[in-house]
């Protein structure tokens, strides 16, 4: 009898734990929040320990890319618009190619966006892992010629280097980032600082270009048709005032007084741009500036322009100082194709 009961305990006990199911989502807005919130070391935080980092929001760890798939699957089962189920198929493509590679997104103070949501002892010991993590997946990135560029690798050893010199870091927990430091110094970024410098990188950019552009065409298609536009139109002043960080895009800050339009992907600050570059009234200054943009992005990520030759062809259509110039270079590799949400009002 007790023999009887214990097995159909067990029994009960295995359907339940099978039963177990990844949380569903029913709607555009809930896989939004879950995105917001797996992402949550991506986005910055003044608010100290409000949240306890959790092994799914580590960047780009297994538990990470599992959880955001799921949420991607969830929303391939929905009823979208047409611009949100561009937004996911894109974001599906995406996962195919070597981001996951580069657990560290450079964008991004991940290091210090982590010691603000948890310095306790176990947030530092969470931070150890993913800092492991770190090195152990560029090492492995390596053996399959995937290296960081030299504007990437130079954000990370900034982030490393101003916490270390900071006093928000636990002495033992120093000791780790110092290590990693000592890695990132020795370490050999790869030759060009576009995307066709990776495997297939030429492809990835691709991707990017048809997202963004809403086309389908080819990065020398895209030259002469940018060509047509740009030789219309003479040099003009550059008169934005840029961010201190690239957290954020210089696509995302140019759109920041427009309505917003909500988005899946972090790197856009949860915003739909190339919806969003539509419904914007562009000047002949707008247009002449996105118009260098796109150039220089292409010249950047397909023809492999060194920052010097990029920087060149920014000053040579745009009137802005050097610093301006570097900032706007280093945002384009940053962001790749993002320009490209303004094609369809320029052509």
């Amino acid at each position: 009898m007790y023999k009887t009961f214990f097995l159909s305990l067990l029994l009960c006990l295995l359907l339940v734990a099978c039963s177990r199911q990844e949380p569903v989502y029913n709607s555009f807005e809930e896989a939004q929040s879950a995105l917001k919130d797996l992402n949550t070391s991506l986005v910055r935080t003044n608010a100290l320990n409000s949240e306890k980092v959790t092994n799914e929001q580590f960047v780009f760890s297994d538990a990470y890319l599992n959880k955001r798939h799921t949420i991607y699957q969830s929303l391939m089962d929905m009823q979208l618009k047409s611009n949100q189920i561009a937004q996911v198929n894109y974001l599906v493509i995406a996962e195919r190619f070597p981001a996951r590679y580069f657990p560290w997104p450079a964008q991004v103070n991940v290091l210090t966006n982590m010691l603000k949501q948890d310095s306790s002892d176990k947030g530092s010991d969470k931070i150890v892992t993913w800092l492991k993590l770190n090195q152990s997946t560029l090492n492995n990135a390596k053996q399959s010629n995937l290296k960081l560029n030299k504007v990437e690798l130079q954000l990370l050893q900034n982030y490393v280097l101003s916490v270390i010199d900071s006093h928000g870091a636990q002495p033992a927990l120093k000791s780790h980032i110092r290590t990693f430091s000592d890695y990132l110094a020795s370490y050999k970024p790869r030759g060009s600082v576009g995307l066709r410098g990776l495997p297939n990188g030429t492809e990835w950019y691709q991707s990017k270009l048809n997202y963004f552009s809403g086309e389908v065409h080819s990065p020398l298609e895209w030259v002469t048709l940018v060509n047509e536009q740009i030789k219309q139109l003479s040099s003009v002043a550059f008169e934005h005032t840029l961010s201190a960080s690239h957290q954020t895009s210089f696509l995302v800050q140019y759109l920041s007084d427009e309505q917003p339009i909500e988005g899946l992907d972090w790197q856009s600050a949860y915003r739909d741009l190339p919806a969003m570059a539509r419904a914007m009234s562009m000047s002949k200054i707008d247009k002449t500036l996105m118009l260098a943009m796109m150039e220089t992005d292409i010249g950047i990520h397909y023809h492999a322009w060194t920052l010097p030759q990029a920087k060149v062809n920014l000053m040579k259509r745009l009137e802005l100082a050097q610093n301006d110039a570097q900032y706007l270079v280093e945002d384009i590799i940053l962001y790749p194709g993002q320009s490209f949400s303004f094609i369809q009002k320029l052509m």
